[in-house]
């Protein structure tokens, strides 16, 4: 498995997580739980985590360790987009409007503290940012900023422009289909030479001959004729939109929230096995979550069809002190439990 991959969390504070630890994290992890448990915000805590570890180790000096000078206020600044992403993901209020009017805030966040793979930890205590990265001495000093002066950071206007939400470029996770961030994936896999792929999947499932932007819309392609996205279900559209992320995001960690959502069940297989299929020549871990009990026996299905190891079933549940828990299952204790009739549990 790959090396940059989740593959345990520490969290502590963060949200309704008081202090919470699992472990046992594949390559495709399908998340299932009550209403309000905790599903959402655990993947939250990963994306946080798991982005701003790609951050750091984007500089180019990562690998030799040579203790070359990080760009603290770009690094700082970089995780705040995260946060920013999190809240514009979870808010019901009006985004755009709080931004242009500048009323935006981070300070909405309470403190916590987050670690990955024993190797990377964010905390955030009092407003202040505080990243670290174990046994990377060389380094140094991260040091840390202030929520509150995030507009003071001197990478600040790179994302604000006038009348427009902040320019935001991380958008491995997805709750909604976001017809701005399809159309800038889209761009990329056409650079990328993965727009082809898209266009066969495409083809395959729904018929559509072709996927591709015109007059600044993204339009599809059937029986030779373009036709607006919006004139297409929400279920092709929440299809569309996985299929672009796992093309655009190869090498890294995608999060797909309540990923049945809109698509029929008799299309169900076909989405696992799209979402099995190209995570494993990406090379993407997924997280998902699920309140179908008909797309976790889909997900199983599709799974033991392909011969597929590298995923988990994870069921979140509280314990009887009413702390967050997670009873992750590898592909053998899934399988155990669906032979012997324990089955699975849609929320």
């Amino acid at each position: 498995m790959n090396n940059n991959f989740i593959k345990n969390i520490n969290i502590n504070q963060y949200k309704c997580f008081k202090n919470f630890e699992s472990n046992g994290f594949k390559r495709i992890n399908l998340i299932s739980g009550k209403n309000n448990i905790g599903k959402t915000a655990f993947m939250e805590a990963c994306y946080l985590l798991s982005n701003s570890f790609n951050i750091f180790k984007s500089n180019p000096n990562y690998k030799i360790n040579t203790g070359s000078p990080l760009d603290r206020n770009w690094f700082h600044f970089e995780i705040m987009k995260l946060l920013i992403s999190i809240k514009q993901n979870r808010d019901n209020t009006n985004f755009l409007l709080e931004w242009l009017l500048e009323e935006f805030e981070l300070v909405t966040f309470n403190s916590f503290s987050i670690e990955i793979n024993k190797k990377f930890r964010l905390a955030l205590d009092n407003n202040t940012l505080m990243p670290e990265h174990f046994g990377t001495q060389a380094w140094g000093s991260w040091d840390s900023s202030n929520l509150a002066k995030f507009r003071e950071n001197t990478n600040y206007n790179k994302v604000y422009k006038k009348n427009h939400k902040p320019q935001l470029d991380n958008y491995t996770f997805s709750s909604i289909c976001n017809i701005d961030n399809i159309k800038d994936m889209i761009d990329e896999l056409k650079l990328n030479e993965k727009y082809n792929s898209l266009n066969k999947y495409l083809i395959e499932i729904f018929n559509i001959e072709q996927i591709d932007i015109i007059k600044n819309k993204i339009m599809l392609k059937q029986n030779n004729k373009f036709k607006g996205l919006s004139e297409f279900g929400d279920g092709i559209k929440h299809f569309i939109n996985i299929l672009v992320i796992l093309f655009s995001h190869k090498d890294t960690t995608v999060y797909l929230d309540e990923i049945e959502n809109g698509i029929h069940f008799a299309n169900l297989d076909s989405l696992w096995r799209i979402v099995l299929n190209i995570s494993k020549e990406q090379n993407v871990q997924v997280f998902a979550t699920t309140h179908s009990k008909e797309c976790i026996e889909s997900y199983y299905r599709v799974s033991k069809q392909l011969n597929e190891k590298e995923i988990t079933f994870i069921e979140f549940g509280k314990d009887k002190k009413n702390n967050i828990k997670a009873n992750v299952m590898d592909f053998d204790q899934f399988n155990r439990n669906i032979v012997i009739g324990n089955g699975v549990r849609g929320w």
